[in-house]
Protein backbone atom coordinates (compact mmCIF):
# COMPACT_ATOMS: atom_id res chain seq x y z
CA UNK A 1 0.00 0.00 0.00
CA UNK A 2 1.38 3.90 -1.11
CA UNK A 3 0.06 7.16 0.89
CA UNK A 4 0.18 9.82 -1.46
CA UNK A 5 -0.70 13.19 0.26
CA UNK A 6 -0.94 16.72 -1.04
CA UNK A 7 -1.66 19.96 1.01
CA UNK A 8 -1.03 19.70 5.21
CA UNK A 9 -0.49 15.85 6.52
CA UNK A 10 -0.82 16.26 9.74
CA UNK A 11 -3.59 18.61 9.59
CA UNK A 12 -5.68 15.68 7.84
CA UNK A 13 -5.38 13.59 9.74
CA UNK A 14 -5.96 15.43 12.58
CA UNK A 15 -9.24 16.05 10.46
CA UNK A 16 -10.00 12.40 10.22
CA UNK A 17 -10.51 11.86 14.01
CA UNK A 18 -12.69 14.68 14.27
CA UNK A 19 -14.79 13.31 12.12
CA UNK A 20 -14.72 9.93 13.73
CA UNK A 21 -16.37 9.44 17.24
CA UNK A 22 15.01 -2.59 22.13
CA UNK A 23 14.05 -2.57 25.94
CA UNK A 24 13.12 0.72 27.73
CA UNK A 25 14.88 3.39 29.18
CA UNK A 26 14.96 4.18 32.96
CA UNK A 27 14.75 7.75 32.77
CA UNK A 28 13.28 9.91 29.11
CA UNK A 29 16.25 10.78 26.77
CA UNK A 30 16.07 14.61 25.60
CA UNK A 31 12.58 14.60 23.47
CA UNK A 32 10.64 11.58 24.88
CA UNK A 33 7.49 11.47 26.99
CA UNK A 34 6.70 9.17 29.90
CA UNK A 35 4.29 7.57 27.93
CA UNK A 36 5.43 3.74 27.97
CA UNK A 37 3.89 1.57 25.14
CA UNK A 38 4.13 -2.21 24.98
CA UNK A 39 4.53 -2.91 21.39
CA UNK A 40 3.37 -6.22 19.48
CA UNK A 41 4.47 -6.80 16.08
CA UNK A 42 5.50 -9.28 13.33
CA UNK A 43 7.17 -6.74 11.33
CA UNK A 44 11.20 -6.53 11.18
CA UNK A 45 10.51 -2.85 12.95
CA UNK A 46 12.71 -3.57 16.02
CA UNK A 47 16.15 -5.24 15.30
CA UNK A 48 15.67 -5.02 11.59
CA UNK A 49 14.99 -7.73 8.62
CA UNK A 50 16.94 -11.12 9.03
CA UNK A 51 18.02 -10.00 12.52
CA UNK A 52 19.83 -13.50 14.51
CA UNK A 53 20.58 -13.53 18.55
CA UNK A 54 24.52 -13.02 17.21
CA UNK A 55 23.65 -9.57 15.58
CA UNK A 56 21.69 -8.57 18.15
CA UNK A 57 24.08 -9.02 20.82
CA UNK A 58 26.81 -7.57 18.59
CA UNK A 59 24.56 -4.51 17.89
CA UNK A 60 24.83 -5.21 14.19
CA UNK A 61 20.83 -4.80 13.62
CA UNK A 62 19.41 -1.63 12.76
CA UNK A 63 16.16 -0.48 13.96
CA UNK A 64 13.58 0.45 10.93
CA UNK A 65 12.96 4.19 10.93
CA UNK A 66 9.68 4.13 12.81
CA UNK A 67 10.75 2.34 15.94
CA UNK A 68 13.95 4.33 15.80
CA UNK A 69 11.82 6.92 16.28
CA UNK A 70 9.29 5.78 18.98
CA UNK A 71 12.47 4.64 21.25
CA UNK A 72 13.51 8.17 21.45
CA UNK A 73 9.53 9.88 21.84
CA UNK A 74 8.02 6.96 24.21
CA UNK A 75 9.49 4.05 26.68
CA UNK A 76 8.70 1.56 24.64
CA UNK A 77 9.01 -2.33 24.64
CA UNK A 78 8.51 -4.67 22.22
CA UNK A 79 6.61 -7.76 24.17
CA UNK A 80 5.44 -11.45 22.95
CA UNK A 81 2.69 -12.05 25.72
CA UNK A 82 0.17 -9.44 27.53
CA UNK A 83 -0.05 -11.92 30.25
CA UNK A 84 1.46 -8.74 32.25
CA UNK A 85 0.05 -6.50 30.60
CA UNK A 86 -2.50 -5.62 33.63
CA UNK A 87 0.48 -4.83 36.13
CA UNK A 88 2.58 -2.90 34.16
CA UNK A 89 1.08 0.64 33.99
CA UNK A 90 1.19 0.39 30.01
CA UNK A 91 -0.41 3.75 28.67
CA UNK A 92 -0.89 2.47 25.20
CA UNK A 93 -0.15 -1.06 23.18
CA UNK A 94 0.45 -1.09 19.48
CA UNK A 95 -0.66 -3.89 17.63
CA UNK A 96 1.34 -3.32 14.42
CA UNK A 97 0.64 -6.85 12.37
CA UNK A 98 1.10 -9.16 15.38
CA UNK A 99 1.74 -12.76 14.69
CA UNK A 100 -0.65 -14.81 15.68
CA UNK A 101 -1.90 -14.13 19.43
CA UNK A 102 -2.75 -16.96 21.73
CA UNK A 103 -6.84 -17.11 23.13
CA UNK A 104 -5.02 -15.61 26.24
CA UNK A 105 -3.61 -12.67 24.94
CA UNK A 106 -6.25 -11.74 23.37
CA UNK A 107 -8.83 -12.18 26.39
CA UNK A 108 -6.59 -9.95 28.48
CA UNK A 109 -6.01 -7.15 25.81
CA UNK A 110 -9.99 -6.71 25.29
CA UNK A 111 -10.04 -6.98 29.48
CA UNK A 112 -7.28 -4.27 29.70
CA UNK A 113 -8.79 -2.07 27.54
CA UNK A 114 -12.31 -2.29 28.59
CA UNK A 115 -10.93 -1.81 32.26
CA UNK A 116 -9.99 1.47 30.71
CA UNK A 117 -6.79 0.95 28.34
CA UNK A 118 -5.89 2.04 24.86
CA UNK A 119 -4.80 0.58 21.76
CA UNK A 120 -3.61 1.41 18.15
CA UNK A 121 -3.78 -1.93 15.70
CA UNK A 122 -2.72 -1.68 12.88
CA UNK A 123 -4.42 -4.93 10.34
CA UNK A 124 -3.45 -5.18 7.15
CA UNK A 125 -5.56 -7.83 5.00
CA UNK A 126 -2.68 -7.24 2.38
CA UNK A 127 0.91 -6.67 3.36
CA UNK A 128 3.07 -4.94 0.61
CA UNK A 129 5.84 -4.82 2.91
CA UNK A 130 9.17 -5.35 1.11
CA UNK A 131 11.20 -8.49 2.38
CA UNK A 132 13.79 -10.66 0.97
CA UNK A 133 12.96 -13.64 3.38
CA UNK A 134 11.52 -16.66 1.81
CA UNK A 135 7.56 -17.81 2.54
CA UNK A 136 8.21 -20.27 4.59
CA UNK A 137 10.62 -17.92 6.93
CA UNK A 138 9.32 -17.47 10.20
CA UNK A 139 10.33 -14.27 10.71
CA UNK A 140 8.64 -13.18 7.29
CA UNK A 141 6.34 -10.64 8.14
CA UNK A 142 2.60 -11.64 8.38
CA UNK A 143 0.87 -11.04 4.78
CA UNK A 144 -2.84 -10.81 5.94
CA UNK A 145 -3.72 -9.43 9.59
CA UNK A 146 -4.75 -12.49 12.03
CA UNK A 147 -7.01 -10.53 14.50
CA UNK A 148 -10.44 -11.47 13.02
CA UNK A 149 -11.65 -13.19 16.75
CA UNK A 150 -10.85 -10.13 18.10
CA UNK A 151 -12.49 -7.00 15.82
CA UNK A 152 -15.68 -9.92 14.64
CA UNK A 153 -15.74 -10.03 18.67
CA UNK A 154 -16.12 -5.89 18.92
CA UNK A 155 -18.03 -5.83 15.97
CA UNK A 156 -15.99 -5.20 12.90
CA UNK A 157 -14.81 -7.46 9.82
CA UNK A 158 -11.61 -6.74 7.96
CA UNK A 159 -11.90 -7.08 4.06
CA UNK A 160 -9.00 -6.95 1.74
CA UNK A 161 -8.77 -4.33 -1.48
CA UNK A 162 -9.18 -5.45 -5.15
CA UNK A 163 -7.50 -8.76 -5.70
CA UNK A 164 -4.48 -6.49 -7.56
CA UNK A 165 -4.23 -4.65 -4.62
CA UNK A 166 -4.50 -1.28 -6.82
CA UNK A 167 -7.61 0.27 -5.63
CA UNK A 168 -7.61 3.84 -4.85
CA UNK A 169 -9.56 5.79 -1.37
CA UNK A 170 -8.96 9.18 -1.56
CA UNK A 171 -9.77 11.07 2.18
CA UNK A 172 -10.86 14.58 1.78
CA UNK A 173 -10.07 16.75 4.80
CA UNK A 174 -10.66 20.94 4.54
CA UNK A 175 -7.03 21.25 4.27
CA UNK A 176 -5.57 18.44 2.50
CA UNK A 177 -6.42 15.49 0.11
CA UNK A 178 -4.99 11.66 1.38
CA UNK A 179 -4.92 9.06 -1.53
CA UNK A 180 -4.54 5.63 0.03
CA UNK A 181 -3.25 2.50 -2.52
CA UNK A 182 -4.19 -0.91 -1.83
CA UNK A 183 -5.73 -0.28 1.67
CA UNK A 184 -7.89 -2.50 3.41
CA UNK A 185 -11.28 -1.27 5.00
CA UNK A 186 -13.66 -2.50 7.87
CA UNK A 187 -17.27 -3.93 7.57
CA UNK A 188 -19.39 -3.46 10.68
CA UNK A 189 -21.16 -6.44 11.81
CA UNK A 190 -24.69 -6.75 12.89
CA UNK A 191 -25.88 -9.08 15.61
CA UNK A 192 -24.59 -9.75 19.43
CA UNK A 193 -20.83 -8.87 18.59
CA UNK A 194 -22.07 -5.33 17.98
CA UNK A 195 -22.67 -4.66 20.99
CA UNK A 196 -19.18 -5.69 22.52
CA UNK A 197 -17.87 -2.11 20.97
CA UNK A 198 -19.22 0.77 20.22
CA UNK A 199 -17.37 1.75 16.85
CA UNK A 200 -17.46 4.50 14.24
CA UNK A 201 -15.95 4.48 10.89
CA UNK A 202 -13.71 7.11 9.18
CA UNK A 203 -14.62 8.53 5.75
CA UNK A 204 -14.17 4.87 3.15
CA UNK A 205 -14.16 2.72 6.09
CA UNK A 206 -10.12 2.72 6.22
CA UNK A 207 -10.23 3.77 9.94
CA UNK A 208 -12.35 2.82 13.25
CA UNK A 209 -12.57 4.45 16.29
CA UNK A 210 -13.81 1.88 18.82
CA UNK A 211 -14.80 2.77 22.48
CA UNK A 212 -14.88 -0.56 24.91
CA UNK A 213 -15.92 -0.61 28.28
CA UNK A 214 -13.80 2.11 29.76
CA UNK A 215 -11.26 2.10 27.45
CA UNK A 216 -10.45 2.92 23.83
CA UNK A 217 -9.10 1.59 20.47
CA UNK A 218 -7.63 3.19 17.20
CA UNK A 219 -7.48 0.42 14.43
CA UNK A 220 -6.33 1.22 10.61
CA UNK A 221 -6.71 -1.28 7.58
CA UNK A 222 -3.41 -1.29 7.18
CA UNK A 223 0.33 -1.61 8.29
CA UNK A 224 2.40 -0.72 5.20
CA UNK A 225 2.27 2.92 6.02
CA UNK A 226 4.81 1.89 8.81
CA UNK A 227 7.42 1.28 5.87
CA UNK A 228 9.10 5.26 5.24
CA UNK A 229 9.78 3.81 1.38
CA UNK A 230 5.84 3.07 1.07
CA UNK A 231 5.29 6.79 1.16
CA UNK A 232 5.03 8.91 -1.70
CA UNK A 233 4.00 12.70 -2.99
CA UNK A 234 2.26 13.80 -5.02
CA UNK A 235 4.01 16.00 -7.81
CA UNK A 236 1.61 17.19 -9.53
CA UNK A 237 -0.14 18.83 -6.59
CA UNK A 238 3.30 20.14 -5.90
CA UNK A 239 3.65 18.92 -2.20
CA UNK A 240 6.81 18.08 -0.49
CA UNK A 241 6.33 15.41 2.40
CA UNK A 242 9.69 14.27 4.31
CA UNK A 243 9.81 10.33 5.49
CA UNK A 244 9.34 11.69 9.08
CA UNK A 245 5.81 12.62 8.34
CA UNK A 246 5.13 8.71 8.25
CA UNK A 247 6.51 8.83 12.23
CA UNK A 248 4.58 11.34 13.12
CA UNK A 249 1.34 10.09 11.82
CA UNK A 250 0.95 7.40 14.97
CA UNK A 251 1.83 10.30 17.29
CA UNK A 252 -1.42 11.84 15.91
CA UNK A 253 -2.49 8.61 17.31
CA UNK A 254 -0.74 8.40 20.37
CA UNK A 255 -1.79 11.78 21.41
CA UNK A 256 -5.56 11.32 20.28
CA UNK A 257 -6.17 8.69 22.82
CA UNK A 258 -3.89 9.64 25.88
CA UNK A 259 -5.25 13.70 25.69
Amino acid sequence: MRWLASGLMLLAVTGLFLQCSPASTSAPEEGQTSTKIQLMTSLPIVWGEGASMESILSGATESAPIYTHWRGKYDISAVDSFEALESSATDVVILAQPPAMDPADIAALDAWIRDGGKAIILTDPLLLWPTELSLGDKSRPLTSGLLSPLLNYWGLELLAPDADGAGQVVLEFPEATITTVGIGTFKPLSGKSASHANCALSQANVIARCNVGEGRAIIIADADFLNDSLWGVNVSEGAKMESRDARRLTDIFVADLIK
